[in-house]
């Protein structure tokens, strides 16, 4: 039988191997989202220039077998390791890793169901819409910790893979930092088509 150790270890090898082609998406998501400070404009035009790379039957399967199996075997490793003590690194890594999951599963669904049963173009105005139908007491935490937690749960596998204190803080400060700007100016924008604001109850 194989050890609980070796297991893990292996688990936590295909982690970081799918958690390589997320990381590549979500640099070009976040970087997308960078623009919306240029305006929502920026953002849509952007977007629309990165999609083919993301938007197609081969990229859109493989990034979602990896949230899959990310999901997986993310949640797995907290299960086994749940009786033993967390103090520091190991349980923010935790915490990040529980809250990035509860987002990805919520988001993806969203996605897709605005893709595939509103009819709507995922796009800023899908994104920002919440914050303007009378849902911003759960938009706003909702974005914020969705964003941070990618960024802190990252700084923390950088944290045990280097011997800098200073690079993983800043990973995670500036996640943090873009996290709270995503949100105020999702927040601030109202020129949000109606069909968009429409689309919640």
């Amino acid at each position: 039988m194989t050890a609980p150790e070796d297991r893990n270890r292996g688990t936590r090898r295909l982690h970081l191997a799918s958690g390589a082609l997320i990381g590549a998406f979500a640099a070009l998501h976040i970087g997308n989202h960078v623009a919306m400070f240029a305006g929502q404009q920026a953002h849509i035009a952007i977007m629309e220039a990165l999609r083919p790379f993301y938007r197609n039957p081969v990229a859109e399967t493989l990034l979602m077998l990896a949230l899959a199996f990310q999901l997986g075997s993310g949640l797995a490793m907290i299960w086994r390791t749940r009786a033993e003590p967390r103090k520091g690194l190991a349980r923010w890594q935790a915490i990040s890793g529980g809250v990035l999951a509860l987002f990805i599963v919520n988001h993806v669904g969203a996605v897709w169901a605005g893709r595939l049963v509103m009819g709507l173009d995922t796009n800023y105005h899908f994104a920002a819409a919440g914050f303007h139908a009378g849902l911003a007491a759960f938009f706003v935490p909702y974005y914020f910790l969705g964003v941070a937690a990618l960024f802190v749960h990252a700084a923390c596998a950088l944290a045990w893979r280097t011997r800098s204190r200073l690079l993983p803080l800043l990973v995670a400060g500036s996640g943090i930092g873009l996290a709270a700007g995503f949100v105020t100016v999702m927040a601030s924008d109202p020129a949000i088509p109606d069909r968009y604001l429409e689309s919640f109850p």
